[in-house]
C-alpha cells in the first residue's frame, strides 16, 4: 500500500504550498490516474512517491517504508519506478542497452544478469532487438518505451507515470497505453497521470486535483460526470461525453458517463438495436 497522512509541500517560504493536506491510501496494485488542471500539483505528488521530494509537513509509507528515512532510499525507488514526461530527460546512455543498464549498474548487479534482464525488460516493452540502437534514432513512442523498460528492468512493484503519453503521434499514444494496460493486467500498481481522462478508461479509480489537493476520488464514469457539471475550471469533459451528451438532448436515450471509444460505441450500438425493435404490428 501507498498512504499518504497530510502532505503539505511548499517551494520555498515564500510562495504558497503546492499541496495543501493531501491524504490517501492506494492498494496494492491498483489502477489509480490523477488529472487536474496545470499548476494544480499532480507532479509534485507523484515526486512525493519515490522520495524525490519529501514532504514539508505529513508522512508518506511505501509498503511500510517512510519516505523521510533516507537510509530506504534505495530500496523506495526499486520499489517505484517513474517514467517522466519527457523521455529526453530520462535517456542517459548512448545505446539502448547501455541505458537501460543504468540502474542495474549503479546498484553493482553482475553483467551475466544485467545483460539477462536487459533482454527480458526490452522484450516486455516490445522493443527486443533495439540494444544496439542509439537513442536519438528512436522516434518518440520508443523513446517513451525505453524509459519504461529502464524502469521495468528493477522490477518494481508500483509504476509511476507522468503525463506519459505526451509529445506522441496517435500510433506512438496507442502503444504506450497498451503497455501500461498490460503492466496492470500482471498485478503492477499503476499511478498514472494525464490531462486525458479518455485515455485512463481502464483505471480502477481517478484522483481529480485543484490547488493542491484532492476534490474528488471516485470512478472513470463518476469523474466524468463531474467534470461535465463544470466544477473544476480548467479541465474539460472528455469528447465523448459531451458528444454523447448533445445525442442525448437530441432525444437519444444514451448514458452519457462514457470516457472510451468502445463504451461510446457499446451505448450507441445498444440504442440503436432497442429503436430497431418490432412494434406489435410489425413495423419498426
Amino acid at each position: 500500500m501507498i498512504e499518504l497522512r497530510e502532505v503539505f509541500y511548499q517551494y520555498g517560504e515564500r510562495h504558497r504550498p503546492v499541496l495543501e493536506g493531501v491524504s490517501l491510501q492506494i492498494p496494492d496494485g491498483q489502477y489509480v490516474a490523477i488529472i487536474g488542471p496545470n499548476g494544480c500539483g499532480k507532479t509534485t505528488l507523484i515526486k512525493h512517491l519515490n522520495a524525490l521530494l519529501l514532504p514539508s509537513r505529513g508522512e508518506i509509507c511505501v509498503d511500510g517504508l517512510n519516505t523521510r528515512d533516507v537510509t530506504r532510499h534505495r530500496e523506495l525507488r526499486c520499489r517505484v519506478g517513474m517514467v517522466f514526461q519527457n523521455p529526453d530527460h530520462q535517456v542517459v546512455g548512448m545505446s539502448v542497452e547501455e541505458d537501460v543498464a543504468f540502474g542495474l549498474e549503479n546498484l553493482a548487479v553482475p553483467p551475466r544478469e544485467i545483460a539477462a534482464r536487459i533482454g527480458a525488460s526490452l522484450a516486455r516493452v516490445g522493443l527486443a532487438g533495439f540494444e544496439q540502437r542509439a537513442p536519438f534514432t528512436l522516434s518518440g513512442g520508443e523513446k517513451r518505451l525505453v524509459s519504461l523498460a529502464g524502469v521495468l528492468v528493477m522490477n518494481p512493484r508500483w509504476l509511476v507515470l507522468d503525463e506519459p503519453t505526451a509529445y506522441l503521434d496517435p500510433s506512438g499514444r496507442r502503444r504506450v497505453l497498451a503497455m501500461i494496460a498490460a503492466l496492470h493486467r500482471e498485478g503492477m500498481g499503476i499511478i498514472h497521470v494525464t490531462h486525458d481522462l479518455g485515455e485512463v478508461a481502464d483505471a480502477e479509480r481517478v484522483l481529480v486535483m485543484e490547488r493542491g489537493a484532492v476534490v474528488r476520488d471516485g470512478t472513470p464514469g463518476d469523474v466524468c460526470t463531474f467534470l461535465m457539471s463544470g466544477a473544476t475550471p480548467g479541465l474539460e469533459a472528455p469528447v465523448l461525453a459531451a458528444l454523447m451528451a448533445r445525442l442525448k438532448e437530441s432525444g437519444w436515450n444514451l448514458r452519457t458517463d462514457v470516457v472510451s471509444l468502445e463504451a461510446a460505441h457499446r451505448e450507441i450500438h445498444s440504442c440503436l438495436a432497442r429503436l430497431a425493435v418490432p412494434t406489435a404490428g410489425g413495423n419498426k
